[in-house]
This record gives structure tokens, C-alpha cells and sequence, in this order.
């Protein structure tokens, strides 16, 4: 007998002992069984629509749910069915094995709490994969598991169509165009769609009957309109590697029948989309809800017509004639596509009569842009101004946009009269540091209109090298169209994961093995990133996993997937329908899986629980039934179902008890939010019994008990906030915070030497946080003003020494950011750490108590020579005007008007400034030509003004609250060296 023969012997037998297994264990259920068959399909129902059990708040009590579930299965398994064989497949040792690599983080952690809510998170997942691959033992049961779930993914696109519409009121379910719904992320929602509409693709041409397969055309319609408009460019970009693997993989018979039912699905998507859109856009729920069902009808009759003609052309389709059809409808699609990208329309931005003033700006951005160079932007104009004067019809903006990403505007071109098709030519230059521009189209008055086409730009002496700028697709929504148009791998959120990828990348080379245990990345990425960003997320799950676990974390995890694709080949079905549906569960988990090698999806419980529920799935299907006879054993057998059963138990105990501290830690913190200090200090004390790892509990209740000590001179309750502080501190490493408030009460307490070492711990972990470099430089001032005090100078200038030189570390800091990642915001001083060094430079200068005394009523420094970010322009100002500015290290900055124009340095954020109090203002400042005048001015009105390098006022009583601000005027065809400029409370 050949192999294949021999093969296919073993899985008829394999295919009889398995069905006459399961018709044993379908007669042995019990009530207790069905209670748990429905507690499962319920805990994958509901987790999408918590958040995405994102937060502890609705992850904690789900722990507490599935682990009763789980207790009560292992009751069953050894009671009932008589099982005590707990591991049944090789893939339940390696979904063991990534809960074992959590477990083993625990010990390296440098986040106790984080670690154990990741440890207990995988405790979950590895309780869904097992109930689910242990409870599907039939066909029948696995089909409905997959119903449970794509009817709940069909749900949540549901929920986030309605608040598309303004009728489903779910917070953060539809933000800036997007739509969120309950998972309150757009590229998680899209990538979980993409999963669901595989699942729901396999169901469909697999379903017998045809109101299933009604309810799913209508189900698959309505997840691909939210996946849609869930405007995730990556995801649309990974959609057709996904689809094309649920293609090639399905069993050749239902080959076919997926193309048309995607087809239709598609189709009913693209043919709504546009109305649809335009009812967003314009605020008509009404509109919304009639293109939706008018999809939602196009999808079901185009079903029932190609039903009708499926039966009949299926069966005679040969292999050539379905490729042949398959490679016709690509090219159809492609040169639908082409069509569709090519095809352009006008853009038209309007304002009902009644509609509020409201600005309506399309944006479109234009790179390759040389800098200092005259450009024409060409475009045709028609307008419909107000009837008031100055209500113009439209407007272009353009904006120059640096390496840096800082806008600046260029040219504003407003147009007041009538226009019909008019032609516009708008010239302008662009500036030496423009690397791209920013073009806006907009209308902003009721009663009015604009209507842009033809635009194009081109340099001003060569109209022939000219670039179109496509302002609206015909074919395409304006939303996809905004996003279509912005793909890039230049785009911001492209380069900022990659630097999210670089810096994962040093934190995996330190920690190769172990990892930093659960929640090492956001426990300590402010310590390796690369530049000034925030994200508790990788958006890399892979490299999360590695950081958390190391190599043998990520080894565990993909050992299920090569597990699966080995059961897949080994244990091929010779039952069509079931390959179909396994498959669509295998493209499903791919869909997921590869979405989330770049995004953090798996980070939101719910998707990691659907994507484990798929492991489970296929896990069921790969178990043979010589594998599922197994679990049966005598009473007196493997006792490993009970051990199960009792760390189950303290599964429950322990969320549980994490549940009630942050129960106590929102309680405390309502407590501080309405003046109850008592009832928060006690809150605070539950809190940290409950769930002792949470350090801030201890740093919030340490704040409580030091405040309480201060005001009653308490030394006990003082040592006891001093050694919470302390075990807060201990408890994460990487916290660069808990480290400056301990260093705060260290400092207070004399022991300065501890308190500084503290703060400079702080500045290395979180390097690119202005607020510790301001903290520092605060914390060099003041100790080595303590020392001058103790007339130890020496001290005290080593110490003002470091603190001025903490410019040049934030500017190597700036120097080592990536360059060309447009997302990146260099570092620039403060006014906090301006007044700092201004303070140390001082005292450095002239370090005795005279000094101190006179810089106790400094208020407000500026000294023009820091540039931190190297822009070349002083720091704290924003520069008006055109002429040439020079920054010196050695402090000054060169100021020359151009032409008959001054330049103005303006204060970029106010000064607090007290009323009916008088001030003294100080320009150090060099005059070789010319001159220049100060102002002070508050909301726009004028307090002070000065032409001299010194000068007193006092402020005016309603001053208080104001946006006070300095101007800065250097007059024209002047020379001007400015130094600092201070002001003193006099």
C-alpha cells in the first residue's frame, strides 16, 4: 500500500473513531455542561464591547469570569466525563509554554505589577484556547463558536456605523472622521474586522441553509463598510495578502463560491461608501442610516441572484476555467482601481445659510519641495462670497512645513467677489528651511461657497515641470481619498514605528533571554527612545513579546501557529466544508497575527482572546480521536486536571484581589477630587492592602501622609510617607518620577547628596522629558545655594557648573534624534529651566549671599544665546519679520533687520505676572546700529513699554489670569547683540 493511500486509510478510521467519540461525550452532557457551553460563548461574545477589555476596570472581572468557567470545566472533565489527562496536543505544551515565559519574566521584571497583570492576562488567553479546543468536539460545535464570534465582530461594526450616524452614543466610537467603535482604536477595529470577514467568508460558503447565508451576506456587508471607514491605511494596504491567502488555501470546490460572495460583499461596500461618506461628512444621520440599508439590500439581492446561478455553473467549472476567471477578475479590479485612483472630480466646500461659522479646510501636502525657491500654485476658482463684507467665498492657505514638521505660514489668498471657473495663479516662495508644503482649500462663512479644480504647482521659471494635486476622486469617498493620498513611507506614523522598533530593538539586545517581564516597554521605553514620543505600545507585537519574555517568549508563541500549519498539512480533512471552515480559521488568526506585527492589537484583551479562541479552534480540529481518547483515564490516573483546577483558583483570588484595590484606587482618588483627604488617605491604604505591587498607590498615599505630617509637625507619619516613597521608588526601577518625588523629600530633609543623585538617576531614565531636566537644573540651583549659605563655594560652583551645562547634553540629545522622521519635536528650553540656568549663570558669576538675595525676586529670564533645538532661533520666542539671526554660544544673539522692516521677538508663552505689584525689567543687550523697544502687553493691551536696557512698572489690578507677553522690537537697518532679558519683582 503506497504512503497516500495508507494516509488516507488512517484518516477514514481516525474520521470514524472521532465521530463515534463524540457522540459518547454529547450523551454524557449535563446541565452543568450547557451552562458552561453558553458561559463560553458568552465570554467570546462581550469583550469587544468593554473597551476592548483594554483597562483593569472591565479586564479584571472578565479574569474573575473565565476562571469559573475553567474550574467549573475541570470540575466536569474529572467528575463527568472522567477525564484527568489535562494535555491532549503538542500545540496545549506550547500555549502552555508562553504562559510558562510570563511566569519566568516574573523573576527579571523591572515592573512587579505590570509583569503579574501580563502574567495573568496569558492565564486567560490559555483558558479561552483550552475551553474553546476542549469544548468543540464536534463539528456542530465549532461552527457554532465561530457564529458567537463573527456575530459579535458584526455587532461592534454596527455599534460604530450608528456613532458614524450620531445615534450610538459610545465615547471615542467615532473621532476625527474614523470610525473607532467600541474598541476605540481604528487600525485594531480594522484589523479585527479583516479577521472576522475571513471567519464570516468561510461560514458563508459552507452554511446549508440559506437564511444563514442571507444573514451572513448582510453580516459580511456590514463588517466591510466599518472596515472601510475605519480609514486604516495599513490595514487596506495587508487586506489583499490576507484575502489572497483565504483564496489559494480554500478547498478547490468552494474556491469559486468565496470569489463571488467577497465579490458581492465588496461591491455592496464600495456602492454605499460614497453616500454614506457624504452623510458623515455633512451631519445627516437620516442620509447615513439610508445609504447603509441601501447597501445592506444591494448585498442581499446581488446574494440571491448569484445563488440562483452558483448551483448550476459550480459544478462544471474546471481548474483552468477558475483560474482563468480569477486572473479576468483581477484585472477587472485593477483597472477599477486605476479608474477610480485616476479619475478626479471638483472640490467643493459649502456652508448652509443657516450652518454656523465654521472653518471647512481640505489639506493636501506636497513634498520635494525646494527651499528658497519662487513657486505658482495654478488653480481653477468658482465662489459664492456672503452678502456681509468680508464673508469670502474661499480661500487657499499655504503653509511651509521643515525638517522639523513646524508649520509655518506662507501665503493666504482670500476670495471676496464672485467667481465662475475662474483661473487663479497664486505665486509665492518657499523658506530656506522648507522641505514641504501644507496647500488648504476652504470656506468658512454661512451662506457661501467654494469650488477648486485643476490645481497644479509648479516652479515660477519652469511651468512645464508642473505637479497635479488631485483635490477629490470621483469614484473614491473624500474620507478614503484624505487617506489614500497620505500613504507614505515618509508619513509620520511609518517613521514613528520604526522608531519604536529601533528602540524595542536596544531594550531586546540588553535582555536577549528573559526579557524585562510584562509591561517592560512602558515601564522603561523613556530610558532607550530615540526622541521626545509616548506610546505604552510597541505597535509591534513580536517585538512587545520580546521585550517582555525575550527569545524564549517568542519561541513559545510561535511554536502554536507552526503547530497548527503542521496539523493543517498532516491532518488534511477529506471533508470540503470542514477544510473550508478550517481554513477560514487559519487566514483569520494570519489576518491578525500579521496586522499585528505592526500595530499593538493583541495589546486589547478582547482581540488577543479572539485570536486564541482561533488557536483553540484549530487545535480541536488537529486533535485525532486516538489524541481525545486519551484524555480518558481511570479516576486514580494523572491527578494534572486538579492541579489545573487549583491554580485556577488562585487565578480568581488573585484578580480578584488586584480588582479591589483599583476599586479603592478610583475611590481615593474621587476622595482628592472633592477635598476629602481623610477618606482618600484611607482609600489609599485599602488600596495598597489589596494590591501591594502597584507602586503609585504608595507614592499617592506617601503625598497624603507628608502634606498631613507638614500641617501637624508629625515625625512618625513623616518617616512613614519618607520609607513609602522609598519602597515606590524600589518597586520601578525605570520610574523616573517616583525618583524625582523621593528626591523631593529627600532634598527637604538635608540629605542632599542622596536627593541630587536621585534626580540625576531621573534624567538619564527619562532623557528627553524637559520636566526633569527643569527639576535638576532647579535642584543644582538650590542645593548649591544651600552651600553658599554654608559659605562653601567651592561646592557650590561644581554644582551650578553642572547645571549650566545642561544645555549642551539637551542638545546632543537633539543631535542624536532621527533626522528625517518628520514626527520628531526637538527639545527646547523652558521658562522654568531658563530661570534656572539664568540663576545659576549668576551665581556662578558671583556665588555669595548677596546674589541669592537678589535672584530670590527673579521672576522671568531669557537668555537669547540657548537654542536648544537648533532651529536658529532663540528659544521661548517666536521671530517676526525677515533678517538675519545669528546664535553665538557665547551668549548673544545677532539681530539685522532686512530692509525697512523691524524684527520681532515675541514671547511665545505668557508670564504670570501678580496685580498692582511693581516689576523691574532688564535687557542685557548690545547696540552697534540702531536700537529697539520693549513691550509688555496683557491680552493684547499694552502694560509697559521701553526703548532704554532697563526700566520699572507696575501691573494693573485686573492683570491677574491675563495672557501676559514680551515683545521685542529690533528696529530697521539696526546691528543688535541681545544677551538676557530678566524681570525682577521689585
Amino acid at each position: 500500500m503506497g504512503r497516500k493511500k495508507r494516509l488516507k486509510e488512517e484518516r477514514k478510521i481516525v474520521s470514524t473513531e472521532k465521530a463515534v467519540f463524540q457522540d459518547k461525550t454529547s450523551n454524557e452532557r449535563n446541565i452543568l455542561s450547557y451552562i458552561i457551553y453558553a458561559g463560553l460563548l458568552l465570554l467570546l461574545f462581550y469583550p469587544p464591547y468593554f473597551r476592548g477589555l483594554f483597562f483593569d476596570r472591565e479586564l479584571l472581572p472578565t479574569h474573575i469570569y473565565s476562571g469559573i468557567l475553567f474550574l467549573l470545566w475541570m470540575m466536569y472533565k474529572g467528575t463527568t466525563l472522567k477525564e484527568t489527562e489535562f494535555f491532549r496536543s503538542p500545540i496545549d505544551y506550547a500555549a502552555l509554554a508562553v504562559v510558562g515565559a510570563y511566569f519566568i519574566s516574573l523573576f527579571v521584571s523591572v515592573n512587579l505589577r505590570y509583569a503579574v497583570g501580563e502574567l495573568l492576562k496569558y492565564i486567560n488567553y490559555f483558558i479561552v484556547y483550552y475551553l474553546v479546543s476542549d469544548i468543540a468536539r464536534r463539528e456542530r460545535d465549532k461552527r457554532i463558536i465561530l457564529w458567537a464570534m463573527v456575530l459579535s465582530a458584526a455587532g461592534v461594526a454596527f455599534a460604530g456605523i450608528g456613532a458614524a450616524a450620531g445615534t450610538v452614543n459610545y465615547p471615542g466610537a467615532f473621532v476625527g472622521g474614523r470610525i473607532n467603535s467600541t474598541l476605540q482604536y481604528p487600525n485594531t477595529l480594522a484589523a479585527y474586522l479583516t479577521a472576522a470577514l475571513m471567519l464570516g467568508f468561510g461560514l458563508q460558503v459552507t452554511s446549508e441553509k440559506l437564511w444563514q447565508k442571507t444573514v451572513l451576506a448582510a453580516v459580511n456587508y456590514t463588517l466591510f463598510l466599518a472596515f472601510i471607514f475605519a480609514l486604516s491605511r495599513a490595514a487596506w494596504l495587508m487586506f489583499p495578502v490576507f484575502y489572497l491567502i483565504l483564496i489559494v488555501g480554500i478547498p478547490g470546490s468552494y474556491k469559486m463560491k468565496v470569489i463571488g460572495y467577497s465579490l458581492q460583499t465588496f461591491a455592496a461596500g464600495i456602492f454605499a461608501s460614497p453616500g454614506f461618506d457624504s452623510g458623515i461628512t455633512g451631519g445627516e444621520t437620516s442620509k447615513v442610516w439610508l445609504w447603509y440599508v441601501a447597501g445592506l439590500i444591494f448585498a442581499v439581492v446581488v446574494f440571491y441572484i448569484f445563488e440562483k446561478l452558483s448551483e448550476r455553473i459550480t459544478v462544471r467549472i474546471k481548474p483552468v476555467t477558475l483560474i482563468s476567471a480569477f486572473v479576468i477578475l483581477t484585472i477587472i479590479a485593477g483597472t477599477a482601481a486605476y479608474i477610480a485612483l485616476t479619475t478626479e472630480k471638483p472640490l467643493t466646500l459649502a456652508h448652509g445659510p443657516d450652518e454656523p461659522e465654521s472653518w471647512k479646510t481640505s489639506w493636501y501636502t506636497v513634498g520635494n519641495v525646494k527651499p528658497d525657491t519662487e513657486y505658482v500654485l495654478k488653480v481653477t476658482v468658482s465662489t459664492r462670497p456672503g452678502l456681509e463684507q468680508d464673508r469670502w467665498g474661499g480661500a487657499v492657505l499655504i503653509k511651509s512645513v521643515d525638517k522639523n514638521n513646524k508649520e509655518t505660514d506662507i501665503k493666504s489668498e482670500f476670495f471676496n467677489k464672485a467667481l465662475d471657473h475662474q483661473l487663479i495663479e497664486i505665486p509665492f516662495k518657499s523658506l530656506k528651511d522648507t522641505a514641504k508644503l501644507r496647500i488648504g482649500f476652504a470656506n468658512n462663512f454661512p451662506g457661501t461657497s467654494a469650488t477648486f479644480s485643476n490645481a497644479e504647482i509648479f516652479e515660477a521659471n519652469d511651468k512645464a515641470a508642473g505637479r497635479r494635486i488631485i483635490l477629490a476622486y470621483k469614484y473614491i469617498p473624500e474620507a478614503v481619498a484624505q487617506r489614500l493620498s497620505s500613504i507614505s513611507f515618509g508619513e509620520f506614523s511609518f517613521q514613528g514605528r520604526l522608531s519604536f522598533y529601533r528602540d524595542a530593538l536596544k531594550i531586546i539586545k540588553e535582555h536577549p533571554i528573559l526579557g524585562m517581564g510584562g509591561g517592560g516597554w512602558k515601564s522603561a521605553y523613556f530610558a532607550y527612545q530615540s526622541y521626545r514620543y509616548f506610546t505604552t505600545e510597541v505597535h509591534s507585537f513580536f517585538l512587545q513579546l520580546m521585550v517582555e519574555t525575550g527569545i524564549i517568549g517568542l519561541i513559545a508563541f510561535l511554536a502554536i501557529p507552526v503547530l497548527i500549519i503542521r496539523n493543517l498539512v498532516i491532518n488534511k480533512t477529506d471533508d470540503p466544508a470542514r477544510g473550508a471552515v478550517n481554513w477560514a480559521v487559519f487566514s483569520s488568526a494570519t489576518a491578525l497575527l500579521g496586522h499585528s506585527a505592526v500595530d499593538f492589537n493583541l495589546s486589547l484583551a478582547a482581540v488577543a482572546i479572539y485570536l486564541w479562541a482561533l488557536f483553540g479552534l484549530a487545535a480541536a480540529d488537529g486533535m485525532t480521536a486516538t489524541q481525545t481518547a486519551k484524555r480518558r483515564k481511570p479516576a486514580t490516573g494523572s491527578y494534572a486536571v486538579w492541579v489545573a483546577g487549583g491554580i485556577t483558583l488562585l487565578f480568581i483570588v488573585g484578580s480578584g484581589m488586584l480588582y479591589s484595590g483599583y476599586s479603592y484606587g478610583q475611590e481615593a482618588v474621587q476622595a482628592l477630587q472633592s477635598g476629602d483627604i481623610a477618606g482618600a488617605m484611607e482609600a489609599f491604604e485599602k488600596a495598597s492592602k489589596y494590591d501591594p505591587l502597584t507602586a503609585s498607590f504608595k507614592a499617592d498615599l506617601s503625598q497624603i501622609y507628608d502634606i498631613i505630617a507638614e500641617q501637624g509637625k508629625n515625625k512618625e507619619l513623616k518617616d512613614k510617607a519618607v520609607k513609602l516613597r522609598e519602597e515606590a521608588a524600589a518597586m520601578e526601577p525605570y520610574n523616573a518620577n517616583l525618583k524625582s518625588l523621593l528626591a523631593e523629600i529627600y532634598l527637604r530633609e538635608g540629605r542632599l547628596e542622596e536627593g541630587l543623585s536621585l534626580l540625576e538617576e531621573a534624567a538619564r531614565l527619562n532623557p528627553y522629558n524637559m520636566n526633569v531636566w527643569e527639576t535638576l537644573a532647579e535642584g543644582y540651583e538650590k542645593v548649591a545655594e544651600v552651600y553658599i549659605a554654608k559659605n562653601q563655594a567651592d561646592m557650590a560652583k561644581e554644582l551650578l557648573g553642572k547645571c549650566v551645562d545642561i544645555p549642551s547634553k539637551i542638545i546632543e540629545l537633539n543631535r542624536k534624534s532621527p533626522q528625517s522622521d518628520p514626527g520628531v519635536v526637538k527639545l527646547s528650553a523652558t521658562k522654568n529651566l531658563m530661570l534656572y540656568l539664568t540663576k545659576a549663570e549668576k551665581l556662578s558669576e558671583s556665588p555669595n549671599r548677596e546674589t541669592v538675595k537678589k535672584l530670590k525676586d527673579l521672576v522671568f529670564a531669557a537668555d537669547f544665546s540657548i537654542d536648544l533645538n537648533e532651529d536658529g532661533r532663540p528659544d521661548l520666542w517666536d521671530v517676526w519679520g525677515e533678517g538675519e539671526i545669528k546664535i553665538d554660544p557665547d551668549r548673544f544673539a545677532s539681530i539685522k533687520p532686512a530692509g525697512e522692516s523691524d524684527v520681532t521677538l515675541y514671547l511665545a508663552e505668557g508670564i504670570n505676572l501678580e496685580p498692582n505689584e511693581p516689576y523691574e525689567v532688564e535687557l542685557e543687550a548690545d547696540v552697534l546700529k540702531g536700537g529697539y523697544k520693549i513691550d509688555v502687553i496683557a491680552d493684547n493691551s499694552e502694560v509697559f513699554n521701553l526703548s532704554a536696557d532697563k526700566g520699572e512698572f507696575v501691573t494693573p489690578n485686573d492683570i491677574e489670569g491675563k495672557d501676559t507677553r514680551i515683545r521685542v522690537f529690533v528696529n530697521p537697518k539696526s546691528d543688535v547683540y541681545l544677551r538676557g532679558f530678566l524681570v525682577y519683582k521689585k
